[in-house]
């Protein structure tokens, strides 16, 4: 039973990493769309990353972080927390660095970033409060579903995406039965990943055409329903795809989640900055810039990867 376990352990590791590529790779039109003049698909893309692919990529943060927060060290928590907590601050600061040499103030350059640089902050603030609630499950879960509410109707992103945070800790505690049914329900669980983006991303553009301006209240129940979902399918499709050839794809895509909150967004408005001093950017292009510059994150990482001794090395390895 102890090997089982332990190599359930070792499979839960694995999949994290698969997981935040394929996340990655469905963030890429959110990304694309941030600097450019489109305002009705700018507003379903902002619905498609707010109900699917934040609430998953945080949920996915509770999964890795869930062992360290209910660790009894609080060492071991502390350095948990500290890449996120870092990446964070230094994202904000490349952000703000970088907005001075397109012409634009520091200011423009933390909003414009806000999604790459805000998400490990978030993630390391959830579980600082999930630790301090560890020893009350119920009390977690209900300071989630009320801070979910009083996020949607406050429009404050920090209150409303602890639930997800709460459910991916929560599935710590499943990963065996997860991962059972991951592996004898291959097709299904492969599946779920790509069937949930499709779902979110109908009912994102869907609502775009109702000409409502884009937030979680306006979208409904159905946001909340989605979110909790995507977490779950995004570990199930990552747990099926391990050992293949795709899932190896997306794991070398996944290691650049770190270096994604330093370097991604500053790099795509210095990009999308330099376009614009001719004429404004078509959407094609823009996802060419955006996926050219990840591309050169994921390599930046790989390099990172051979230096693993080295503290930089450390903090971008995956884990």
């Amino acid at each position: 039973m102890e090997q089982v376990d332990a190599g359930r352990d070792e499979c839960a590791d694995e999949i994290a990493p698969i997981a935040r590529g394929f996340l990655l790779a469905l963030a890429l039109p959110s990304v694309a769309v941030l600097l450019l003049d489109t305002q009705k698909a700018g507003g379903a893309l902002k619905i498609l990353a707010e109900i699917a692919t934040l609430p998953a990529f945080i949920a996915v943060a509770g999964w890795v972080m869930g062992p360290s927060i209910v660790a009894t060290a609080r060492s071991s928590f502390l350095r948990a927390i500290a890449p996120a907590a870092l990446c964070g601050v230094t994202g904000a600061l490349v952000a703000g660095a970088a907005a001075l040499p397109t012409g634009h103030d520091w200011r423009y350059g933390l909003m414009q970033a806000a999604p790459a640089w805000t998400l490990p902050l978030l993630t390391a603030t959830y579980a600082a409060t999930a630790r301090a609630l560890r020893h009350s499950p119920f009390a977690r879960f209900l300071l989630a579903a009320v801070a979910h509410v009083a996020g949607v109707v406050s429009d404050t992103p920090m209150l409303t995406y602890f639930i997800y945070f709460a459910a991916g800790l929560a599935l710590v505690s499943r990963r065996t039965t997860l991962l059972r049914i991951a592996d004898e329900e291959q097709e299904f669980a492969i599946g779920s990943g790509p069937l949930l983006a499709t779902l979110a991303a109908a009912a994102a553009f869907r609502f775009a055409q109702t000409g409502h301006a884009a937030s979680l209240a306006a979208v409904g129940p159905i946001a909340l329903a989605i979110g909790l979902v995507a977490g779950p399918a995004a570990l199930a499709c990552a747990s099926a795809l391990r050992g293949s050839t795709v899932g190896a794809a997306f794991a070398g895509l996944g290691r650049a989640a770190p270096a994604l909150a330093i370097f991604w967004l500053p790099l795509f408005s210095l990009l999308i900055a330099a376009a614009n001093r001719g004429a404004p950017p078509s959407v094609a292009s823009a996802l060419l810039m955006a996926t050219a510059s990840l591309l050169f994150i994921v390599v930046l990482v790989d390099v990172l990867k051979g230096a693993e001794k080295t503290r930089l090395g450390r903090l971008f390895a995956p884990s």
